[in-house]
């Protein structure tokens, strides 16, 4: 079931925002994150035969954002989420916790900061990120809490 060009529009326009968040939750930079949008609106296009089965269209185009965002970070060594300036409408409460927990995601593997952010942020299930991500759910359910071990650990819950 091949996509028009005006039916890849509309879902592209559909899920463009969610491409958005999950870029800049990878670069936490305004310009790269557009950027990712960009080269995943033009990866997705030519690759919009490939694409069976239109429920997984949503999926699909945040593989390939994820994809592009590793590139990204793999490319330039950028260290995830530094700057948080974009996030003015928080209270200093909510931005102490805010820059906490985006430090803390410093410590976990490429790998972990994926579960965490597609189990958390998208509240996706163990077999979906585990079809995502082309790992047993054995594996994604460790490496998930063992993720939230090394949060818990980062933010002082534990002591070392």
């Amino acid at each position: 079931m091949k996509l028009t060009t005006k039916e890849f529009e509309i879902l592209f326009k559909q899920y463009k925002a969610d491409i958005y968040r999950i870029a800049y939750t990878y670069v936490n930079n305004e310009a790269d994150a557009l950027d990712i949008v960009q080269e995943t609106a033009y990866q997705a296009y030519i690759s919009k035969d490939k694409i069976r089965d239109k429920t997984k269209f949503k999926s699909w185009l945040l593989k390939i954002a994820v994809n592009k965002s590793k590139d990204l970070l793999r490319k330039n060594k950028n260290i995830l989420l530094d700057d948080l300036s974009s996030i003015k409408a928080l209270e200093t409460e909510e931005k102490v916790s805010i820059n906490m927990f985006m430090d803390n995601l410093k410590a976990l593997s490429i790998d972990e900061k994926n579960i965490i952010v597609l189990k958390i942020y998208f509240e996706y299930t163990f077999e979906i990120i585990s079809e995502e991500l082309k790992m047993p759910i054995s594996t994604v359910k460790t490496k998930y809490y063992r993720a939230l071990e090394k949060l818990k650990i980062e933010e002082g819950v534990y002591d070392r």
